[in-house]
């Protein structure tokens, strides 16, 4: 301790004793760190004591014309979540006059509310405003004697202020810096679909009902509910009421004519037995709106810091429940609360999870193993014809050979490019397009021409009545568009042409492929668009089952789908996707 009980002089206090400077340092730093007040505050709580050398320390937000004490270390008790008209405490002299006061001996200072000290062990004051350009709160320095203190004591407070005071601004940028970067979903987070879920998942917690009739028995008061409180909300969630206040599962108040709407920005308890002879709230509005006597509302907080709402309970009569058991109770239940809408919200984030992993996990196994199986053919083919070249050198089955591994890399740069576009179909949103104006009917008929030149043995008829212009991606609908024309000719019977019909009718734009053979059974119908998943499962099947999948995506980037039918006659897939008339030229 840095002085004895008697009044010490400035003279005798400037004696060799000072904080320590590395002390001092490594607290601003903390508070040069903190993203948040909170982090702040609590900086100031388990630094300030030890370096002022005091005996208490009050951490003072101002909150309108209130001060409020927000956080405190002391020896005994002092104000923590009170609440006082700036008039009528010190620290409202301090922000008022924004400057540092000093008290020696609170008995002769008429600044002092002595009701207010009486139970106190408080006997000397320094209080210092945060930010005292504009001050935005205070702390305070108390002592269990008479006492002035040093000018270095006075110092360290107020070099604790002015950091305090840089670091809530910062937290505060922060703060909106943050609400600007937030996602449309984020921003969008108080819509009325998100709070009807709010209000499903109170209802759904069966221990809420119970807690609501403790309460009420605990207090003898009538009215008690859970709210889901935001910046313009307020709304019932569950509710017991036996004084007809008339609020049911959501019911709303303007959030404006409230106390839970200031238990939003500071998070603390309000409490009073009567507001018709409590100092802070005898002359506030939402006792006089709602004829309230007697009122407690604690806040709900989730774990990852949200402020959900509260849990109140009101009376038109005078109650007894600023005391710390009913307090204390009421805080134990809404951590109950908080606690109950974490574990449901956890729940169903696990259960998505773990949908999300087995469709991942099945995702990979599959991969693995078609991937493993289709590589390795045309990998053989590369190693055997590389050795065979090595061992024989160049001769007259040479160019043969070279022919043979040109076509296997080519097999194994589409493999690989299939893969990449199932990887950005799955991860990355949907496969992205390069829209432009074009004539689908040259782009389809270029594609024809390539699997007649492999498939010189199929008969492949197109009728193309299309616009010399439609908005696509020439390079997707040419791979759409190849993979079920290639589909069509490995699946259809070699007797029968494959027949495609190109047309626009009634704001589509279509594409038919159809081919005669063995119709596709409903069950295979099912996942056929799934990747990995071919239409027959024949031993001799080339590709890794993903065109079919990677067809039907591309169609969705262009807005439209494919859809198949399948019967004795004939298998057709038919693309089809909007068209405006601006697309038409």
């Amino acid at each position: 301790m840095s002085a004895s009980p008697d009044a010490i002089s400035p003279t005798d206090a400037a004696a060799p004793y000072s904080t320590p400077l590395a002390s001092l340092t490594r607290a601003i730093g903390a508070m040069g760190r903190a993203e948040s007040q909170d982090a702040v505050i609590e900086t100031l709580r388990s630094t300030a004591r030890s370096l002022v050398g005091c005996e208490g320390i009050a951490i003072i937000r101002r909150e309108g014309d209130l001060c409020h004490y927000v956080e405190e270390d002391a020896i005994g008790p002092l104000w923590k979540g009170h609440q006082f008209p700036m008039s009528a405490c010190i620290s409202g002299w301090a922000m008022l006059n924004r400057r540092t006061v000093v008290i020696p001996d609170i008995s002769k200072d008429e600044r002092i509310p002595f009701e207010l000290y009486a139970d106190t062990f408080v006997k000397a004051v320094a209080m210092a405003p945060v930010k005292a350009a504009d001050p935005i709160g205070a702390i305070g320095a108390y002592w269990s004697h008479t006492y002035t203190p040093a000018q270095w004591e006075l110092d360290v407070l107020e070099a604790l202020a002015e950091a305090a005071a840089t670091a809530m601004d910062k937290a505060s940028a922060i703060r909106e810096l943050s609400k600007a970067l937030e996602t449309p979903a984020e921003a969008g987070a108080d819509t009325e679909e998100s709070l009807a879920r709010d209000i499903a998942k109170v209802e759904c917690i069966a221990a809420v009902p119970t807690i609501l009739d403790v309460v009420l028995q605990m207090t003898g008061m009538g009215f008690a509910a859970v709210a889901r409180v935001t910046e313009d909300r307020w709304i019932t969630c569950r509710s017991l009421d036996h004084v007809g206040f008339g609020l049911k599962p959501g019911d709303e108040l303007p959030v404006q004519s409230t106390l839970c709407d200031e238990i939003r920005g500071h998070r603390e308890v309000i409490v009073f037995d009567d507001a018709t002879v409590d100092p802070v709230y005898r002359d506030h509005h939402t006792p006089r709106i709602y004829g309230l006597r007697s009122y407690i509302s604690v806040p709900i907080i989730l774990a990852n810091g949200q402020f959900f709402g509260t849990l109140c309970v009101i009376d038109p009569n005078p109650a007894k429940v600023k005391n710390p058991l009913v307090i204390n109770t009421f805080k134990l239940f809404a951590d109950l609360i908080g606690q109950h809408l974490d574990a449901d919200d956890r729940l169903k984030a696990t259960r998505s999870e773990l949908e999300r992993e087995k469709e991942i996990s099945e995702l990979r196994e599959q991969f693995i193993a078609v991937l493993g199986h289709d590589l390795r053919n045309p990998i053989a083919a590369v190693d055997a014809g590389t050795s065979r070249l090595l061992k024989e050198g160049w001769t007259e089955r040479s160019p043969l050979v070279l022919k043979l591994m040109k076509s296997s890399i080519s097999r194994m740069v589409g493999l690989v490019d299939n893969v990449m576009d199932l990887a950005r179909a799955r991860m990355g949103g949907g496969i992205s397009l390069e829209i432009g104006n074009h004539d689908a009917a040259v782009i389809l008929g270029h594609v024809i021409d390539e699997i007649r030149l492999a498939h010189p043995g199929r008969i492949i008829e197109a009728d193309f009545r299309l616009p010399e212009s439609v908005s696509v991606d020439p390079l997707r609908l040419a791979q759409m568009f190849s993979n079920l024309v290639a589909n069509a000719v490995t699946h259809g019977v070699e007797s029968e042409p494959v027949r495609v019909v190109g047309a626009v009718s009634k704001g589509q734009f279509e594409i038919a492929i159809s081919n005669g053979g063995t119709p596709i059974s409903p069950e295979v119908l099912g996942r056929l668009f799934q990747p990995f998943r071919r239409g027959d499962l024949r031993p001799s099947m080339q590709g890794l089952g993903l065109g079919l999948y990677i067809a039907a995506e591309i169609a969705k980037a262009h807005k439209g789908k494919i859809s198949v039918r399948s019967d004795e006659a004939e298998t057709c897939f038919t693309f089809s996707m909007p068209v405006e008339n601006r697309d038409l030229i």
